[in-house]
């Protein structure tokens, strides 16, 4: 259910509930002060926002709410007129509070000047001649937060809200449910985006770029805990010449059946990349280089010893071999944080696997 979160004096918030249509299909929730409003925000995460100025922080919102929001937020201005001016006077004067709220972070800003004659929070809790509304601030004398909330609990009458005053509030509040919906559609899409973007699209193992990312976070939490971590590197043997001879279709074939083997004969820990080509690279967490060289050996072994069946036979020929050379090593106190010498070592490996007859694991 969307959320509502109403921050204002009692009079405020019961004139809001009382006679804003629409509210008892929301959450609202209310809070008579900033500090109560901040234990509520983390566990409630309002899509709208509901403050009455006089409890902002300067006027401000910026400085009242420091951490990156999301809700949509109105403050809410409730007093007279600086002096009972004509309509164009009270037209700047609009203009002059709305621009000055929304250049100190509000989203939206409504000033609602009383008629009804009963007094607002601001002739409540301020002397005589104090600027009502104004988001400066300039020339008041303000009583403590405290203070002013005990003053105000003696008013238990409901502020009196216009027609049209009412209307204006809903429609805020129906486009900060708006807004809220679009940001959510938003987050889904781009959480979507960046899981394909980490995704090799023919193997639907992790691609190079989630390789590049996590390794140096696998390196951060080995040295964090003390343990073993060692990197493995495979590459397919001959893979040029399947695709010299059969076509691109069975050497793609032959790369999503290999990442299929990799994830069966694994860990459920250990993490396999499609690193480039016919390259695969495996971060085999909490193992040290004499486990990661029997895991390496027992895969290596593995895949030479079945042929793999090719799903469009080419030339009569259903079946083919194949084998993998693999470098691997265990990353060393003076790699660095990135693990550019720790990936260049397992490569190094990988081409003395290869130099010494392929199908073979060559580890140090």
């Amino acid at each position: 259910m969307n959320s509502v979160l109403l921050i204002g004096y009692e009079r405020f918030i019961a004139g809001v509930q009382s006679q804003v249509r629409g509210l008892d299909s929301l959450n609202v929730v209310t809070a008579t002060s900033i500090t109560r409003a901040f234990a509520l925000l983390e566990s409630l995460m309002p899509e709208v926002i509901i403050v009455q100025a006089t409890l902002l922080t300067e006027r401000s919102v910026t400085k009242t709410f420091h951490q990156s929001k999301v809700a949509y937020i109105v403050v809410v201005d409730v007093g007279p007129p600086t002096a009972l001016s004509p309509a164009k006077r009270l037209a700047e004067e609009t203009l002059d509070k709305t621009a000055s709220a929304l250049e100190s972070g509000a989203d939206a800003y409504l000033w609602l000047p009383y008629t009804d004659g009963i007094p607002t929070e601001d002739e409540a809790y301020f002397p005589l001649g104090y600027r009502a509304g104004s988001l400066s601030g300039e020339g008041s004398s303000r009583q403590e937060p405290q203070a002013r909330e005990q003053t105000h609990s003696q008013t238990k009458a409901p502020l009196a809200l216009e027609k049209n005053q009412c209307r204006l509030i809903q429609a805020h509040i129906q486009l900060g449910l708006r807004s809220a919906q679009r940001y959510r559609d938003l987050s889904r899409i781009n959480d979507w985006l960046s899981a394909v973007a980490l995704i090799d699209a023919l193997t639907q193992l992790n691609n190079r770029r989630a390789f590049d990312l996590e390794l140096p976070n696998q390196i951060q939490l080995a040295r964090t805990k003390g343990t073993a971590l060692s990197l493995m590197v495979l590459d397919i043997d001959h893979f040029k010449s399947v695709n010299d001879r059969f076509g691109h279709l069975v050497g793609d074939d032959m790369l999503k059946q290999l990442a299929n083997r990799l994830l069966t004969n694994m860990r459920f820990y250990d993490t396999p990349f499609r690193y480039g080509g016919e390259e695969f690279v495996v971060i085999l967490a909490n193992t040290e280089l004499t486990e990661g060289l029997g895991i390496a050996n027992r895969i290596r072994e593995t895949i030479a010893q079945e042929p793999f069946e090719l799903t469009h036979p080419v030339n009569e020929v259903k079946r083919l071999d194949m084998t993998l050379s693999v470098g691997i090593t265990q990353l060393h106190s003076d790699d660095d944080s990135q693990g550019r010498s720790f990936v260049g070592r397992a490569d190094h490996n990988l081409l003395a696997a290869k130099a010494a007859g392929r199908n073979q694991v060559v580890g140090e």
